[in-house]
């Protein structure tokens, strides 16, 4: 028994290494500037008294397991990221927009990593409590693949569930900008003026709209960026209508109230298909449950009918 527990003892090490290390590239910490400025400083050391520091080391043994490895470790290292679905920093940043994540990409990888190792620690310790070899490595596994799809789950689910709700507010968001605009106000000014009143995601994407007026973007390209950058469809038209609309040329409340009964409508026919759909899975259950007790309420009589007993 207690070769079992060293041995589970040495797999769960040896696992929590692998994987730490893992991690720990993946996640791509940031690194010291040193080891690069060091041989732009060796001229002004010497100047200033200083000894030339010492060479790194067989540069040229070091170049060549670069050259040799570098290929094989980068294959690796993008399988690991295709199975954790991290992505470049730039897409994951998008991800992270598109779900409503108020996080930066480091800080996302940072969290993942935690979960990537601490939730196979776990499983494992809890596999080796049983004292089977079997079970610590295959909670280990399970702990490998759960942890790595935790976060990235979690980020489809919140991006799926923000679509919805932007889906929700854009009938609304449309109608209280056409009634702005109708106010003799341009749509700039409409469109501060709603960001400062509303919430949501889609006063969260006109929010960085504005933020991009301001820094310099014209409204037709801040809000095309808002275009390329959205997740759901409609959001992605409504944008680009606005970006359309801020050239001036079209009935802009008019449009915009076009719009709102066009959305109000899609919504509509949306949530009336989400309804059928949840009343036949309902029907399932009934069917699954209830029929059986019914078959046998019905055939309990049966044998007093035909045999009189």
């Amino acid at each position: 028994m207690n070769a079992v527990h060293m041995f589970a003892a040495l797999a769960a090490l040896c696992g929590a290494a692998a994987l730490a290390s893992a991690g720990l590239k993946l996640a791509q910490p940031l690194r010291s500037p040193k080891p690069r400025m060091a041989f732009y400083l060796e001229v002004p050391r010497a100047h200033l008294g200083g000894r030339p520091a010492a060479g790194p080391g067989p540069l040229l043994a070091r170049e060549a397991a670069r050259r040799v490895l570098g290929p094989l470790a980068g294959s690796v290292i993008g399988s690991l990221e295709s199975f954790a679905r991290l992505g470049a920093p730039g897409q994951l940043e998008l991800s992270l927009r598109q779900a409503g994540i108020q996080m930066g990409p480091e800080e996302f990888r940072r969290e993942h990593l935690r979960w990537l190792v601490g939730t196979p620690l776990a499983l494992g310790a809890l596999g080796a409590l049983t004292g089977r070899a079997v079970l610590v490595v295959a909670f280990f596994a399970a702990g490998i693949f759960a942890g790595a799809r935790r976060l990235p789950e979690r980020l489809k689910a919140l991006a799926r569930r923000r679509n919805e709700r932007a889906r929700s507010d854009l009938p609304s968001v449309a109608a209280v900008l056409a009634l702005k605009i109708d106010n003799n106000k341009s749509l700039t000014v409409a469109v501060l003026e709603l960001v400062a009143q509303g919430s949501g995601p889609v006063i969260e994407d006109l929010r960085r709209a504005t933020h991009l007026v301001n820094a310099g973007f014209g409204e037709g390209a801040a809000f095309e960026l808002l275009a390329s950058e959205a997740a759901e469809p409609a959001a992605a038209r409504f944008y680009r209508f606005l970006s359309a609309a801020s050239t001036g040329g079209v009935d802009l409340v008019r449009a915009l109230l076009d719009q709102a009964n066009e959305l109000r409508a899609q919504r509509r026919e949306e949530v009336e298909r989400q309804a059928a759909r949840r009343q036949m899975s309902l029907v399932v259950p009934n069917l699954v449950f209830m029929a059986p007790v019914l078959f046998v309420f019905l055939l309990a009589p049966l044998p007093q009918l035909l045999f009189g007993k």
